[in-house]
């Protein structure tokens, strides 16, 4: 007696796992399989068993076989058999063949495969793939078999396994298994970023892989950024990677390693793109006095981690290869709410700045951007020193683009003064 568990469609339900009962009408002393406690199903019967024995009648007639689920009496199977007298004696019976490894529609990281299973013990079986015979073997005492498949080129694959007596009479076979062969590496399933795939230059990034189970090493690159991934549950790998500092896609790549050395390289798993910082620096102003050179500016957000400031200068914009770091930032801060900071005895050739923010030891935020590079014309801060005849006391004070010169007044400039620039 052959059982199916089918789903609404008519396919077979392999991953079924519940508990069934035989029953029999009109005969109420016939002997059904597992009459006591049922039968179980197990996932290697992949949703269909047969019962070589234990069904038998004690009487002709018409009967009516019926299969329920213990807990579901809505699921239930049918089947009509008549029973009639036989003279012939003679009774067929069909052993239980069981294939425990490789799974039904499974994925098989390489070119090789062990077949396992169980049915008659000290018996002769052929293992048959896609329907040739490739190999014959001896099950053991206990009645389980193992048999090496090697050098599989075909992706993909049908088994069975089939039990033989003493006369090479076929007296057993399993269930079909369905199998797919990689192309030799681990299986790479998905890449996930937390953060999602649309981030701001250098962020950190928290990322997800999905894979085959207790691999050697899993690692990833994005851009410059490499991260070894650590196996949190079977099959699922976490680790980080950092976000380019430059803004455009950028494609993330998995390496993947088994115990075997075999490698898979995706090189596509997944693609991400930065976009830059906002400027979270406003209204930066700079005044001119004599040497020295006063900034004020605000900020639309503070971070949480910005502790103080960093300017750097110099004559050149590609090169600002002189900086001044800050008090902390409480120390810097006005009555109005902006920030104010000086720096003095300036090269008067000097006339780049940007300022950037810093936390507690001093390093610069990843996720605070600098300011935009801005100028400052300190030209005319070395007016104290020039020599003008007949001119003294000359100063010069600058602010929101206006600059004011001042000197003392000369007795003899009757009809005023000419200023050269």
């Amino acid at each position: 007696m052959v059982i199916k568990v089918l789903d609404k469609a008519g396919a077979i339900k392999t991953d079924y796992d519940g508990t069934i009962y035989v029953t029999v009408d009109n005969d109420s002393k016939a002997t059904v399989p597992y009459a006591d406690d049922g039968y179980t199903f197990k996932s290697a019967d992949q949703g269909t068993i047969t019962f070589s024995k234990g069904l038998s009648f004690t009487k002709e007639g018409k009967m009516k076989v019926t299969v329920i689920d213990a807990e579901n009496d809505n699921l239930e199977g049918v089947a009509s058999v008549t029973v009639t007298t036989s003279s012939d004696t003679t009774t067929v019976t069909k052993e239980t063949v069981t294939i425990t490894s490789p799974d039904n529609n499974s994925e098989i990281p390489g070119d090789s495969v062990n077949v396992t299973g169980a049915t008659k013990k000290n018996s002769k079986i052929q293992i048959w793939l896609n329907g040739k015979q490739v190999g014959e073997s001896q099950t053991s005492e206990d009645g389980t078999f193992i048999h090496e498949l090697t050098n599989l080129d075909q992706e993909q694959n049908v088994l069975q396994v089939k039990l033989l007596d003493g006369t090479d009479t076929n007296i057993g076979e399993s269930a079909k298994i369905s199998f797919k062969i990689s192309a030799g590496g681990p299986i790479f399933n998905t890449l996930t970023i937390k953060e999602g795939k649309k981030v701001t230059t250098g962020t950190l990034l928290n990322v997800e892989i999905s894979a085959e189970a207790k691999l050697k090493e899993v690692t990833a690159t994005l851009g410059e950024s490499t991260g070894t991934f650590t196996e949190t549950t079977d099959g699922v790998y976490n680790g980080t990677l950092t976000a380019p500092s430059a803004t455009g896609s950028f494609q993330i790549s998995v390496s993947l390693t088994n115990d075997l050395g075999k490698i898979t390289i995706k090189e596509v798993a997944e693609t991400i793109e930065t976009t830059e910082l906002p400027s979270l620096f406003k209204n930066i102003k700079s005044e001119v006095i004599a040497k020295k050179v006063i900034f004020t500016f605000g900020l639309e957000t503070e971070p949480a981690d910005l502790a103080k400031f960093k300017f750097q200068y110099g004559t050149d914009s590609g090169a600002l290869t002189k900086e001044s770091i800050t008090f902390e930032k409480e120390k810097i801060l006005t009555k109005s709410g902006s920030f104010s900071w000086y720096l003095q005895d300036l090269d008067p050739q000097t006339k780049y700045f940007r300022i950037l923010g810093l936390d507690k030891a001093g390093k610069e935020l990843s996720k605070m951007r600098a300011s935009d590079i801005f100028e400052v014309d300190l030209s005319l801060a070395a007016a104290s020193s020039c020599m003008v005849s007949n001119i003294s006391w000359l100063q010069v004070t600058a602010g929101d683009g206006t600059t004011i010169l001042s000197w003392d007044s000369a007795p003899d400039a009757t009809s005023g003064y000419n200023v050269y620039k």
